[in-house]
């Protein structure tokens, strides 16, 4: 017998002896709901469990990656007071800077990723000619830049980290947010879709 479960029912199946035709085995779903049993044609209950299994797959196997660019191409849109920065034609590495697996914790506070691992000497380094991407599932949730702190402007309309100040295993992502100016709506970084993904697998602080 072969169980699937989720948070709400367990289902199995069994393969039962036909008494009239011992030769023959039928394959028969089993459904538990509360108090209720039903028993599923094959046909049907394979399906259900195609359908349940995929939902599961989807549902816990959301990650969070950030890539660095390969490629990209920045401009001012004018549109925004004051102007903002943007990042176009982004082409991502083949392989993330930082993958799920190294994410312990995000938090929504101050924005900050509690990693597994230390990556300072990988990105001490870079200057704005640099810039990463924030994905869910292998889909950019928001582009951003590094921006040492030894640069005197202000890179409004972008997220930033700071390659010299990140502390040990701690990846603070920032963002140029001045009461009156109005580019809150680009600060994406506590995007639904990113806390939701990090809220499933425990790791939303």
């Amino acid at each position: 017998m072969i169980v699937f479960s989720d948070s709400c029912h367990w289902f199995g199946y069994v393969t039962a002896v036909n008494l009239l035709q011992p030769n023959k085995a039928t394959l028969c779903g089993i459904w538990l709901s509360g108090n209720k049993t039903f028993i599923m044609k094959p046909a049907f209950f394979l399906l259900l469990a195609v359908l349940l299994l995929a939902g599961c797959k989807k549902e816990h196997g959301s990650s969070v990656d950030i890539y660095m660019l390969k490629s990209f191409a920045t401009g001012i849109d004018q549109s925004y007071t004051p102007p903002v920065n943007t990042i176009t034609n982004a082409v991502l590495e083949s392989t993330p800077l930082i993958s799920d697996a190294d994410i312990i914790s995000y938090s929504k506070d101050s924005r900050t990723f509690t990693l597994r691992r230390d990556v300072k000497n990988i990105i001490q380094n870079y200057g704005p000619d640099k810039a990463f991407a924030i994905a869910v599932d292998n889909q950019v949730i928001y582009y951003g830049a590094f921006h040492p702190a030894y640069l005197s402007s202000l890179r409004f309309g972008l997220a930033t980290i700071d390659p010299i100040l990140i502390s040990n295993k701690e990846l603070k992502i920032d963002f140029v947010n001045i009461t009156g100016l109005y580019i809150h709506p680009l600060d994406k970084r506590n995007d639904d879709q990113l806390l939701h993904a990090l809220k499933i697998t425990g790791r939303l602080k």
